[in-house]
């Protein structure tokens, strides 16, 4: 099933991001540590290390009334409205590294007020380079885990590795380690409610917006063929991901610009600190190349990094390394690239793909190549929503509310 929803674009991310911060320093004041519950942890913890809860700290409560308003600035329709009030936790949990190694990571868990039967519901967060802007240290960073949490579901938003309170470098699109991340956030939030008494019913969604979008879609794909006996997902919502990332960085680099040249060099930095090329001297020219990794160390904002990098893709890239990628002769790169693309594969539970039509962040064309080969590859209840004149950034809180409300009609649990 193909359909398109009319949203205005929306260019004040900006805006409301001042403002929630605003808020919430004067929220705060008042954090109070939430032991985890009293219960055999071992009894909890039958799966593994990985997905450990470490601790939960309980961080603030708000209700509807204080997160409405901030909803209306990112093109919530007239009339939207929000149920329940909700507690948010920082949570700390063990994930592994790329090493294989356990790590701390953190994340955000949203509890609703006054629900007996949870369905619980990870959403994933869009790029973040600061370690510190993440739902773990401000929750209204998770601005969409609460709208899940205020419409009844159990939310959790993990901060990824790299970010929160991990100080490695964040594994920027890559697949299996953002899915573990995921994956042991999932397992986190359920020992948190086997030891405190909180009902979950048997429904398991996954939602995610630009990067979010694609951890959602390679944690469907993780669970679907590595954890199928522990994980049944009910519903999957990526959401303007880029999930082509080997066509997309053909087409990026053949481009004459781009506007936001710190995505770009996220990818080469931590591609190159996973797999270990030590090459970023070989495909950045000077002197952007010697400013790399130390851009990406986590105490930097998007907004200055893009600003010290520039936007014509020959500037920031070496031409040797260009005419060389598009020549087939580096084939790690390419390799990494090709193994991180999230399309050649079917998926089992029903997926829905949002994208604005106007996005030229991250291309529609992403999402369109993932609703064709989803299906080509056996996927059976595969469908694409395109917001007709909605950017990356007016398509964001648009595409959440449509999830939430196809999410909504699958619910068994009492809400």
């Amino acid at each position: 099933m193909r359909s398109e929803f009319l949203s205005a674009g929306s260019g004040r991310l900006l805006f409301l991001c001042g403002i929630i911060i605003i808020s919430l320093a004067l929220v705060t004041g008042c954090e109070t540590e939430d032991p985890v519950g009293d219960d055999d942890p071992t009894t909890c913890n039958t799966v593994d290390e990985a997905g450990e809860l470490v601790e939960a700290t309980f961080k603030i409560s708000f209700t509807p009334a204080q997160v409405e308003p901030y909803l209306d600035f990112f093109g919530a329709p007239i009339g939207y409205s929000l149920t329940h009030s909700t507690d948010a936790y920082t949570i700390h949990y063990k994930t592994r590294d790329k090493n294989g190694d356990l790590t701390l990571a953190s994340g955000v868990m949203f509890l609703p007020q006054g629900v007996e039967t949870m369905d619980l519901v990870s959403v994933q967060h869009g790029t973040a380079l600061k370690r510190e802007n993440t739902g773990s240290e401000n929750p209204f960073y998770a601005m969409d885990g609460i709208m899940f949490a205020m419409n009844g579901f159990m939310a959790v938003a993990p901060d990824y590795i790299g970010l929160g309170v991990s100080e490695d470098i964040h594994p920027y699109l890559h697949a299996e380690l953002t899915a573990n991340a995921v994956v042991d956030m999932l397992r986190a939030a359920r020992i948190y409610a086997c030891e405190n008494d909180i009902i979950l019913s048997d429904e398991l969604f996954l939602a995610g917006y630009s990067e979010g979008g694609y951890a959602t879609m390679a944690t469907h794909k993780y669970i679907e063929t590595e954890y199928v006996e522990e994980f049944q997902l009910t519903a999957v919502a990526p959401m303007s991901g880029p999930y082509d990332l080997i066509g997309s960085t053909r087409n990026l680099l053949s481009r004459g610009s781009y506007d936001i040249p710190a995505f770009l060099a996220y990818v080469v930095v931590a591609y190159d600190d996973i797999y270990g090329w030590d090459k970023l001297s070989d495909i950045f020219n000077e002197p952007y190349a010697s400013m790399f990794p130390a851009l990406y160390d986590g105490t930097q904002e998007l907004g200055d990094v893009n600003n010290l990098l520039p936007v014509e893709i020959d500037s920031l890239f070496s031409t040797e390394f260009t005419t060389s990628f598009f020549a087939g002769n580096e084939t790690e790169i390419q390799s990494a690239l090709e193994q991180n693309t999230l399309l050649e594969w079917g998926p089992i539970a029903p997926v829905r793909l949002y994208h604005g039509k106007s996005d030229s962040t991250v291309s529609i064309d992403n999402t369109l190549s993932a609703y064709a080969s989803l299906q080509a590859n056996g996927g059976t209840s595969v469908d694409l929503v395109t917001l007709l004149g909605a950017d990356h950034t007016g398509a964001f809180i648009p595409s959440m509310i449509l999830a939430e409300a196809w999410f909504d009609s699958l619910r068994t649990a009492s809400q």
